[in-house]
């Protein structure tokens, strides 16, 4: 229902224009001077535009010094009484944006014409909900937020994050419309106390209290996270890690991407073979997400994410990551056929995301470089942002077909990777190009644009093999499934076949491949994965190298093997029974791109590399000098003892995933002695990959928890038993964290228990922590909390190997293309 005010009393009185953006939450509080002005508060002469967040306000016209009150429907400034004076909560939608919240719990709205008022309910926020704040007088042209919904743009970007804030302050205001329209009007803003003001629904870190800093570079990193995958496989996660109308709308019921009962899910259904269905219900409720396994579903919104800042996250890799083969199969299955599910377009849409994200999070701490999240594109920017106790984010991209580099086979071909080309007749048909005319589908072009975009990090191979090489194998079926829809596409027969050998309820999202043409797509070509006991093995740091393979018809020999070589796979699934690893090796146009990565200073992730490809981009880095390095920064598959001696005296990183504490800890006494091994003369230190938001369980709770172990609420972390060990936390504060929990404001919500529900979502990190101090040796605390830094330093080393490349030229070792193993 509109409610139309009086409008000659607004024009007179009140000239709110109107805006749009939105955000939520601060908590409430009381005053001992009930409804009166605390002495010196006054008309907050001095303050800019951002510092009005999250407080309860008394909006006061300049010129009669009127307050805004509300008459029924009417909204008017119409008393010089403070004390009846409508009480209005601003919640910062984006810098120098606000929602307007009344004592009502509605949003002050733009009736949409001339300048009437009305209101309008939380749940139906729009645009011109949104409100834009200025000093009166100030003319200078203040840069929107980048737009998650489109794809970043250099030269954008590059005028967004060049801007310097003026920091003008003032005592009047200006409220300027989401039309733009500015009315004549000035006002001042008045503090009231909180309890004047409705609470804004806003999740909870559920940790008082401010983190360290220091020069020290103190703090753990997490070098996998997709905290912006809000565009990931084409709506099969719902929500966001912010919404400009806060946590009511960014956690909102996934209804309307999952169905009303959850079946919708069939990405979700496809890999956790959960195919009953959940409870769709979002904040503050949540029955059924977040939680430990529930995949597609939001678990990095930023009040989470800043419970891990506050336990001693400083450092965080993250991925824009999506899946085209995947993301089709969600789109089919929603009914949304025409949805562009292009990797790259998602990517650099989450890109945008994550710079949005900065913008909204400094909203929300009040000012321009004033939160947390700070996203660096330097070494020195790293040092700098850790050095002030907040997180310093690089930016990555993790996707099957980088660049658009995929691969269609052409069944005229039969050369191996290692000798393969793109001749127009006969040659495998690749998306890219190594031409460097500047030309937008060019490798080298859009790498760059990338560095542009303040991409610091890159994945050239992901989950299917692409124009550069082969991915790492670690399951057998469903993605060998979508590698031969991702290279040419699958036809009916071999579904047919999937769906007999199969799950068939789990198994059902494959009806909705497409072929594509003549359906050219190739299973996975394999070679049996080495021994464990090889010495060029010397064991896996991870549970395995290479899967088990599902025939899809009988095993051999009543099946023949029709991969590239004579090798297993290609146009059949047949396999032998021995765990397969990929035999797609490095490709010339791999090669070259190899190199434009290391000329231009991505740091180079070798997780998702095929074991042998794996073995020759370390063969590449290593003969360059300095020696060039390489990260395992969420290991979980595919990585020998002997790779990660080589990762080591490289001057790289062995990072894993956190599957659940004792893992964690048996992984750091298993990397650490590979460390010790390989000789390296440069100081270990172990953070993770959580992987969160990117398909991946998260941690687990302890199986089995030692009596006096359990993890008790409130815990605090940085003091006591662990923590007094470490000479670097002598001088450190102890920070309590309360039990993680959901909470409106009529009280209705739930709680999450660690040694129960695990990691349900990213802000217990903190709580795995207090998992580590009550059973990990301090010294893992020592590696754990000197990761970040140890990151920095890798990060340096990369720069200066990138410098000697392009001063020096790429060095070539011998026989570097070549065969898998037979």
């Amino acid at each position: 229902m509109t409610h139309r005010p009086n409008l000659a009393r607004i024009l007179a009185l009140f000239a709110l224009p109107l805006l749009s953006s939105c955000l939520g939450n601060t908590d409430s509080g009381s005053s001992a001077n009930g409804n009166r002005l605390v002495e010196g508060q006054g008309a907050n002469v001095g303050k800019t535009r951002y510092q009005f967040n999250n407080q309860c306000l008394a909006i006061q016209a300049a010129d009669t010094g009127q307050y805004l009150t509300r008459d029924g429907d009417s909204w008017a400034n119409n008393t010089a009484d403070l004390d009846q004076a409508a009480g209005i909560y601003f919640k910062p939608a984006a810098l120098g944006e606000y929602l307007l919240y009344t004592e009502s719990g509605e949003l002050l709205t733009s009736a949409g014409t001339g300048n009437l008022l009305t209101v309008s309910p939380l749940s139906q926020a729009n645009p011109l909900a949104v409100w834009t704040l200025r000093i009166k007088g100030d003319t200078t042209v203040y840069p929107t937020a980048p737009d998650p919904a489109k794809e970043a743009d250099p030269v954008l970007l590059a005028a967004y994050r060049g801007f310097i804030d003026p920091d003008i302050r003032g005592d009047q205001f200006e409220l300027v419309s989401a039309q733009g329209q500015a009315l004549p009007q000035a006002y001042r803003l008045r503090e009231l106390p909180a309890a004047r003001c409705a609470e804004f629904p806003e999740a909870q870190s559920n940790v008082d209290g401010d983190t360290f800093k220091g020069p020290e570079l103190l703090g753990y990193a997490d070098t996998h996270l997709h905290a912006t995958s809000t565009t990931f496989l084409g709506g099969a996660k719902p929500g966001g890690p912010f919404h400009k109308f806060g946590v009511t709308h960014a956690l909102a019921s996934c209804a309307a991407e999952h169905g009303p009962t959850g079946h919708g899910d069939v990405v979700g259904s496809l890999f956790t073979g959960d195919v009953d269905g959940h409870n769709t219900a979002g904040w503050p409720t949540f029955p059924d997400w977040p939680s430990r396994t529930a995949t597609t579903h939001e678990a990095t919104y930023w009040k989470w994410m800043e419970r891990a800042w506050k336990a001693g996250l400083r450092l965080i890799v993250n991925f824009a990551v999506d899946n085209q083969t995947l993301c089709e199969v969600q789109r089919n299955a929603a009914g949304k056929p025409t949805q562009n599910c292009n990797e790259m377009l998602s990517a650099k849409r989450q890109l945008n995301t994550a710079w949005a994200l900065q913008d909204y999070i400094d909203a929300q701490y009040g000012g321009r470089g004033a939160g947390w999240w700070r996203i660096v594109t330097t070494p020195a920017q790293a040092r700098d942002v850790i050095a002030q106790g907040k997180a310093a984010v690089l930016l990555g991209v993790e996707v099957s077909n980088l660049l658009d580099c995929s691969v269609t086979f052409n069944p005229l071909n039969q050369q191996e990777g290692f000798e393969e080309t793109s001749e127009p007749r006969t040659g495998q048909l690749y998306g890219c190009t190594m031409t460097e005319t500047g030309a937008p589908h060019e490798i080298l072009t859009q790498l760059k644009e990338l560095k542009a975009i303040g991409v610091s990090n890159l994945f050239t191979v992901h989950e299917f093999d692409n124009a550069f090489g082969g991915s790492d194998i670690f399951e057998g079926l469903v993605l060998n499934l979508g590698n031969r829809e991702n290279s040419g596409g699958l036809n009916n027969v071999q579904k047919s076949l999937a769906l007999q050998t199969g799950a068939p309820n789990q198994l059902a999202a494959l009806q909705q491949f497409e072929p594509i043409g003549l359906a050219t797509g190739e299973f996975w070509t394999t070679h049996t994965c080495p021994s464990l006991t090889d010495v060029a093995v010397g064991g896996s740091i991870f549970p395995a190298l290479g899967a088990t393979m599902t025939n899809l018809g009988p095993p051999p020999p009543a099946c023949a093997f029709t991969g590239r070589g004579g090798r297993p796979g290609g146009k059949t699934a047949c396999y032998p029974s021995e765990p397969q690893c990929n035999a797609r090796t490095l490709t010339p146009i791999g090669l070259y791109t190899f190199g434009k990565v290391m000329e231009l200073g991505f740091n180079f992730e070798i997780d998702h590399l095929g074991y042998e490809l794996k073995n020759q981009l370390l063969d590449l880095t290593l003969a360059q000098q300095p020696h060039y390095p390489t990260i395992s920064g969420h290991g979980f598959s595919g990585l020998s003892v002997v790779q990660a001696k080589r990762i080591f005296q490289g001057g790289g990183l062995v990072y894993p995933t956190y599957n659940d504490t004792p893992d964690f800890i048996s992984l750091w006494q298993k990397i650490r002695s590979a460390w010790k091994a390989s000789g390296s003369n440069i100081p270990f230190a172990m953070g993770f990959g959580s992987d969160t938001n990117g398909l991946s369980p998260q941690a687990a709770p302890r199986k089995t928890i030692q009596q006096g172990h359990e993890v008790r609420y409130p815990f605090e972390l940085f003091k006591g038993k662990g923590f007094d060990a470490l000479k670097e936390f002598n001088q450190r504060e102890a920070l309590r964290f309360d039990q993680p929990a959901a909470k409106a404001p009529d009280g209705t919500g739930r709680t999450w228990n660690e040694d129960t529900d695990g990691n349900a979502h990213y802000g217990m990190a903190a709580d795995s922590i207090e998992e580590l101090r009550q059973d990990a040796p301090p010294a893992l605390l020592q590696d754990l909390y000197g990761s970040a830094l140890a990151y920095v330093a890798f990060w340096e080393r990369t720069q200066a190997a990138s410098q000697a490349v392009r001063n020096n030229g790429l060095k070539m070792p011998a026989q570097l293309l070549r065969p898998a193993p037979k």
